[in-house]
């Protein structure tokens, strides 16, 4: 073994061993390339097989709020600066791609008008999904098996299997053709 692998390989370890003190629920181990992610665990965050963080410039932040959950499937990469804010629960498939400064909120945290409740709805990504740089997911939201979110979009309603979607509010401009086991890279 190479003296240049044997320090990722021995933080990744510590980190996978930090994060399970916090209480997070590791699979296997978490592959961080820069910085480590922030993580306020209140509820329960559950991080499946091989999930990536790369942070080289802002940190990944994790909050799982009380009662809340959040799941990141197996081989599902996070980039730089995404925050994934759970009140009720955020659910992320397996091999999805979540681009720089992705944010995802499943409450709106407050009244939108007097007299209105807030409004907290969990959020659900299909597997392989793609997330372009700096879309915003809002409460409620569902997003399908094979989807891609263009960069910027706005997700304030569910988006169905096998689309492209994208704009403010994002809306389906066509759709993918995605067999079953096709995993992008």
């Amino acid at each position: 073994m190479h003296f240049d692998n044997l320090w990722p390989r021995i933080r990744n370890k510590l980190v996978t061993l930090s994060l399970r003190r916090r209480g997070v629920s590791v699979r296997d181990k978490v592959v961080i390339t820069g910085k480590l992610p922030r993580v306020v665990n209140l509820g329960a965050i559950a991080l499946g097989y091989r999930v990536k963080f790369r942070a080289p410039s802002h940190k990944i932040r994790l909050k799982a709020n009380p009662n809340a959950t959040i799941s990141i499937g197996d081989r599902t990469f996070l980039n730089d600066g995404v925050v994934v804010n759970a009140s009720v629960g955020i659910s992320i498939g397996k091999h999805c791609l979540i681009g720089d400064g992705v944010e995802m909120f499943d409450t709106d945290f407050h009244q939108i008008e007097e007299g209105a409740e807030v409004t907290t709805a969990p959020i659900k990504i299909g597997d392989n999904v793609w997330i372009g740089r700096e879309a915003l997911i809002l409460p409620g939201v569902e997003i399908g098996d094979h989807s891609v979110i263009g960069a910027r979009s706005v997700v304030t309603k569910s988006i169905a299997a096998r689309v492209v979607a994208a704009g403010v509010p994002a809306k389906p401009i066509r759709s993918l053709t995605a067999s079953d086991s096709f995993v992008r890279r």
